[in-house]
């Protein structure tokens, strides 16, 4: 059977694609659906099971022909994003239809829980073409699914390890530099990316100290107007490929957030010491423009270069006696799976599954909008939510960002303050 496709791929764009190693590469790309339903047929999955995937995956494919007029085996996680927004109902009618009939509605509006399953299968379907078919060499919907906000994600989606706040405390108090303090406290006050904590500058972060108004100025750092009159707060700014230029300097690591105009996030008294610790104890980053100065380097010797992905990967998870802080803490191993270890995009869902109401081990909450207005989720047009997020009006970010999130951020104590 042939398959809808947005062009009329030639044999050589099909080459083209995101490819490892296959014997049967151009067969699978021709019928990228097909070939694999054929596959659970010959496997001998129930034909339940199979119809409903099928349906899954045309209306994927055609999703991706109408909106972007693309292949399955050429996009990436953003793509994916947007599928689920398709399912949500957000975007346009059904392309193929999911349960396709004579009666079928104008627009996909599924639940949460059904979204989550038809998001897992196209996972396991691009694991497929990952795995076993070597077509492509990243699974894109499940970087999407890792990255979605949890209060879009049911209870049935894969667990990770529940550690409790003493727990964190413990860790934290246990941390054995400054710049590990200060890096995991960003973490998890903030619930930022690991490629958005890296690209932080220092005209990024303002805070009320004279001691860092000192070291911006001798530094010739001007602030940026997001934060310039504020006070105790980190601009996370909106999203960018990895590559692009900012301020200067080619960025190695991309930036995902989605707030078209970036994330003010409130800086509370115990990060902003843990901040200004480190500052302190770290040497100036000599090979950096004044506006380009990064925030966190690689390391206090050597190395003054901006922290990269790499640098993070082996101060978390290395082997040496210095770094590797989540494995020498017993929370990181070689080949654990998923709900057996930490990682840094842990805290991420650390900080939004403990600060929903009755979500974590934290009795205090924040609202569904303020969780999704830090962690630079996109708007959803919802009044309640669109309140939070206006916060280009000084007094609208005061009431409706910066009180609720000082009142209901989690403390650990690491300065001797309220825990």
């Amino acid at each position: 059977m042939s398959e809808a496709a947005p062009t009329d791929w030639s044999d050589d764009e099909l080459l083209a694609m995101d490819t490892s190693t296959s014997a049967d590469e151009l067969a699978i790309k021709r019928r990228p659906v097909g070939v694999y339903i054929d596959r659970l047929e010959t496997y001998g999955k129930e034909a339940s099971y199979i119809t409903k995937t099928e349906a899954i995956l045309r209306e994927y494919q055609a999703f991706l022909a109408a909106e972007f007029d693309e292949h399955p085996c050429n996009i990436d996680d953003t793509h994916v994003v947007a599928f689920n927004e398709h399912l949500k109902g957000n975007l346009r009618e059904h392309y193929y239809a999911i349960g396709a009939g004579d009666g079928r509605p104008d627009r996909i509006d599924v639940s949460d829980r059904t979204r989550y399953d038809y998001l897992r299968r196209l996972a396991t379907y691009y694991n497929w073409l990952v795995e076993s078919a070597q077509i492509v060499s990243a699974n894109p919907a499940r970087t999407a699914m890792d990255d979605l906000p949890d209060v879009e994600t049911p209870s049935s989606s894969p667990s990770r390890p529940k550690i409790d706040l003493d727990e964190m405390r413990s860790f934290v108090d246990w941390l054995g530099t400054p710049r590990q303090r200060a890096f995991i406290l960003t973490l998890l006050k903030t619930g930022a990316r690991l490629g958005e904590v890296v690209n932080i500058d220092l005209c990024c972060l303002t805070l009320d100290h004279p001691v860092y108004e000192s070291f911006l100025e001798e530094r010739g750092v001007d602030l940026l107007p997001a934060v310039r009159d504020r006070r105790d707060a980190l601009f996370l700014e909106p999203g960018y490929q990895a590559g692009t230029e900012v301020r200067g300097e080619v960025r190695e690591a991309g930036v995902k957030r989605q707030r078209e105009s970036g994330t003010i996030v409130p800086v509370d008294a115990e990060l902003k010491t843990a901040l200004l610790e480190y500052l302190l104890a770290r040497r100036p980053a000599v090979q950096h423009s004044a506006q380009a100065c990064p925030l966190f380097t690689k390391s206090q010797r050597g190395d003054r270069n901006r922290l990269t992905s790499s640098a993070v990967s082996q101060m978390l998870t290395g082997s040496n006696a210095y770094e590797g802080i989540l494995q020498r803490y017993g929370w990181w191993e070689p080949g654990a799976r998923t709900s057996e270890k930490v990682t840094a995009h842990y805290f991420r869902h650390y900080f939004t599954h403990n600060h929903r109401l009755g979500g974590g081990v934290y009795d205090d909450h924040m609202s569904d909008q303020l969780i999704a207005y830090i962690r630079g989720d996109a708007p959803d047009g919802t009044t309640a939510r669109d309140r939070v997020y206006r916060h280009g009006d000084w007094d609208d970010w005061e009431r409706s960002v910066r009180e609720p999130y000082l009142d209901a951020i989690y403390q650990f104590g690491t300065y001797g303050g309220d825990t």
